[in-house]
Formats: structure tokens, sequence, C-alpha cells
């Protein structure tokens, strides 16, 4: 996480409202000028040696014009919260929790605040900290070697993404508890990438893939698949899925 925590800083909905009991004077409220959604709203396994990442996004509601700036506080109820040190609308800012010492069986709470010209907006999501991830990490020798088994394919097929054999990863365990379906998540400077494959015999051994760009995009939006490993078949495009896996 050292590579990702460099770029970051440690770190109710409100509406002015007026009422007159007058005679002639009309009660109103402002309207609200942004509104937050972020994803995932709970993490429902993180191991205690992994990195639980929320996606914050903040989308205009109307004609506010406003210039000033968002300012985002993230409470948490235990581990430590790493945000980014600036926030705008039409992008995603990434919320990293470390939940290393964390007790097994606790479940943190995060609660955002984000704030413009006194409007607030408030969204909460959970994350419960499970056993550890094991060394040696069978699941991370084998995800590393089905993240490269899409590389080459990627680079060549699909340039535009920059992905290569040059590109630089953290691991990150997953555990989303599919029955034997396993995980595992890469983080470059630019991209998040998953890869999942199934543990049966040929040819129903599968691995499939999506990545989500860093700072734009809280979806995945490219998916592959390698239909069988076993058969030596080659990568092909597939519809990503429509959440991320956490």
């Amino acid at each position: 996480m050292t590579k990702q925590a460099a770029r970051w800083v440690l770190l109710g909905v409100g509406a002015a409202a007026l009422g007159l009991g007058l005679a002639g004077c009309w009660p109103w409220t402002t309207a609200d000028t942004f509104t937050i959604a972020v994803t995932p709203g709970e993490i429902a396994d993180l191991a205690q040696n992994a990195d639980g990442i929320f996606l914050l996004t903040i989308e205009e509601t109307g004609s506010h014009g406003s210039t000033a700036p968002f300012t985002l506080t993230v409470d948490g109820s235990d581990g430590m919260v790493l945000v980014p040190s600036e926030v705008d609308s039409g992008k995603v800012a990434e919320v990293w929790l470390n939940v290393m010492g964390v007790d097994v069986g606790t479940t943190v709470t995060l609660t955002f605040s984000v704030e413009r010209d006194e409007e607030l907006h408030t969204a909460t999501v959970t994350a419960l900290v499970t056993e550890p991830v094991e060394a040696p990490d069978d699941r991370l020798e084998t995800g590393t070697a089905m993240r490269d088994l899409f590389v080459p394919w990627l680079a060549s097929e699909h340039p535009e993404l920059g992905i290569d054999e040059d590109t630089e990863w953290i691991a990150n365990p997953l555990r989303p508890h599919i029955l034997e379906v396993s995980y595992y998540m890469f983080l470059s400077d630019e991209w998040e990438l998953v890869v999942w494959w199934h543990v049966m015999i040929p040819p129903y051994d599968w691995a499939r893939m999506y990545v989500r760009h860093i700072g734009t995009e809280n979806a995945p939006s490219f998916g592959a698949e390698i239909s069988s490993i076993s058969a030596g078949d080659e990568p092909h495009t597939m519809t990503p899925p429509e959440e991320l896996w956490r």
C-alpha cells in the first residue's frame, strides 16, 4: 500500500430552512445542489491484513454554479483511514481502510461527510474484520499467474489501456465468498484489475478479469475471459460485472 498511500493524506443532508409565521410570508427550503454515493455499502469479509477500498462519487444536481471546493472528512470507528487531499464532482475519490491490528470480528463503521457552501451530505458504510490471510498465500501465487495470462493479450489487443508486462502492481486479497471461485485484486497507478478463476476440471477451468480506471470510474469498464486454462484458450472480451468485487 506504500505506493498508493503516498498520494493520500490522513484525514446529515444539510439544507438551510426559513420559516416565518407572519401573514404573507412563505416558508422555503434551499434545494440540494449535489448528492454523494459510496460503494460498496458493506465489505462482509475484510481480512485483517488486507485493505478495504471504498469509492466516493459526487454528482451535481442543479445549476448551482459554485466554485467553492468540496470538503471531505471520513470518521472511522476503528482502523486507519486514508482519504484523498482533494475531491470534486465528476471524479471518483478512493478511500482506503487499513485494519491491521483491529480485532477479528470487529465491524468498522465509516461515516463520509462532504460539505460545500454549508451544504452537508453524509453516507455510512461498514466492513467486518476477519481472519488474516495466512502465509504463504497460495491464492496470491495463482492470482498473479492468472493476471499474467491476460497481460500480454491486453498489451497487444487493447493498447489503449496502457497495461503491459512493465506495469507494476500492488496485490490485495478479496473474499467475496462465491463457491469454488477464487479472487485477487491488483492495483497499478491507473487501474484496478481483479481476476477470478474457477477451480474445476477442464473444460470448466475458466479465468476472468475486469479493470476499472482509478479516479474516474466507480464500476468495471472492461472485462475478459479465458474459457479453459488447461486447453490454452486465448483471452476474449466479455461484458464486465456491473458491480465491484470486494
